[in-house]
């Protein structure tokens, strides 16, 4: 291919107009992308949401150039741009308002051939767009067909849930949030539930399971690859749920192994995986947070939460974990707790990242038996657990008006 399309006339030019895929979970950047890419000289062949979608998009349409805007949490975008390099040889310019020189560092080395701070013009973005193209060209030469990887490693997002220890309102939030991660984004979100013996996920979300977690090992302990399907109920969110069982069976266990083939089969068929954990430090737990990118550590504030969450902490810096895949959400149950995020903060080794202040809907919602996502969307429970599914697949908060985030305004 020749490079036509140019911006600077010292450039070879492109025998035809350059095909590119658009990724980006915010629609005010995809809008402003593609405005941005609509002139001469550029065919926009997609649109795709980071992860599987991109993944599968790209290998699908096999683009000139992939066009990535990536935020934090950076893992998931880093396993993003990975994907999309594996899927397809094209030219790969992420966008993002992210500025640290590590970060620009782990993207490139993820396989990105450009990176551009917003905001940013349309000419700054085009230009980008054509070297990336130049770039890839270049490496096309170099590597033959058989060294690049199929598509199939592409996996959605696993988010761990964990407590210090029970009560402190991890199953609530877990379930919740996964709900508002399915509304917001509109992709296929499952959420698993590990506590064989004391889990609650399918009694949070109100739902009735035929089939489930323990009827799954069952199986898997005799077929391997057996798939998870058939054992998900369906939430009408549009959530899917791996429940655990209402009584479970003395023999039946669930292994570091079981919990690696579970988060394999579900994030090879779902854009986001949440699992929700046993409250102790059991083999599932460590196995859980092992594999996720991003675990949230919810406590609440009192002393007895706040000294096993300390514990807690330590315990994963002991194994390695770093701090950027570890959250800290600090769960108000009542109102007489008073504990600023500071004094969170020297208890426990780890900043609050995010508050739920007392809801005493969530309390009705619980005696009701229902999710308060459901029962009062919009009391305090549910709009922060939006703030923080907003973090988990990289969406901006509202705006009030709508301007364009790529060109100069």
């Amino acid at each position: 291919m020749v490079i036509s399309a140019r911006r600077n006339e010292a450039e070879p030019t492109i025998d035809r107009a350059l095909t590119i895929l658009l990724v980006s979970s915010d629609p005010e950047v995809m809008e402003s992308m593609r405005l941005a890419l609509s002139g001469p000289g550029f065919e926009c062949v997609g649109e795709a949401w980071p992860g599987i979608d991109a993944a599968r998009r790209a290998a699908a349409t096999q683009p000139d150039v992939v066009v990535l805007h990536v935020e934090d949490p950076l893992v998931p975008a880093l396993k993003t741009v990975q994907a999309i390099a594996e899927a397809c040889p094209a030219g790969l310019a992420v966008v993002s308002s992210l500025t640290e020189i590590d970060t620009v560092r782990r993207v490139m080395n993820a396989g990105a051939h450009d990176f551009l701070t917003l905001p940013l013009t349309d000419d700054a973005l085009q230009d980008a767009v054509i070297r990336a193209a130049r770039t890839a060209e270049r490496r096309r030469n170099n590597v033959s067909d058989q060294d690049r990887s199929p598509a199939s490693s592409a996996t959605g997002t696993v988010i761990s849930v964990v407590g210090p220890r029970g009560g402190v309102g991890k199953t609530v939030v877990a379930a919740n949030l996964a709900i508002e991660i399915a509304r917001l984004t509109g992709t296929a979100v499952a959420i698993a539930d590990l506590d064989l013996h004391f889990g609650e996920v399918a009694l949070a979300l109100d739902v009735l399971p035929q089939s489930g977690l323990q009827d799954w090992l069952r199986e898997h302990a005799g077929r391997p690859n057996a798939p998870l399907a058939r054992h998900l109920t369906d939430h009408h969110s549009g959530l899917r749920v791996l429940a655990a069982p209402l009584e479970s069976s003395p023999d039946v266990t669930v292994t570091a192994a079981d919990v690696a083939d579970l988060v394999s089969d579900l994030s090879g068929t779902h854009e986001y995986v949440v699992l929700d954990t046993p409250a102790s430090l059991s083999e599932a737990t460590a196995a859980a947070i092992d594999l996720a990118p991003l675990t949230l550590i919810v406590t609440s504030p009192d002393l007895p939460s706040l000294r096993a969450t300390r514990y807690l902490v330590d315990t994963l810096h002991a194994w390695d974990i770093p701090d950027e895949r570890l959250r800290l959400v600090l769960n108000h149950p009542t109102e007489v707790l008073k504990v600023s995020p500071e004094d969170v903060l020297n208890a426990v080794g780890l900043p609050v990242a995010w508050q739920i202040p007392f809801d005493q809907n969530a309390l009705r919602a619980l005696a009701a038996g229902v999710p308060v996502s459901d029962y009062r969307p919009n009391s305090a429970l549910p709009q922060e657990l939006r703030d923080i599914a907003r973090f988990v697949a990289g969406v901006s908060a509202p705006r009030p008006a709508r301007k364009r985030l790529l060109g100069v305004f």
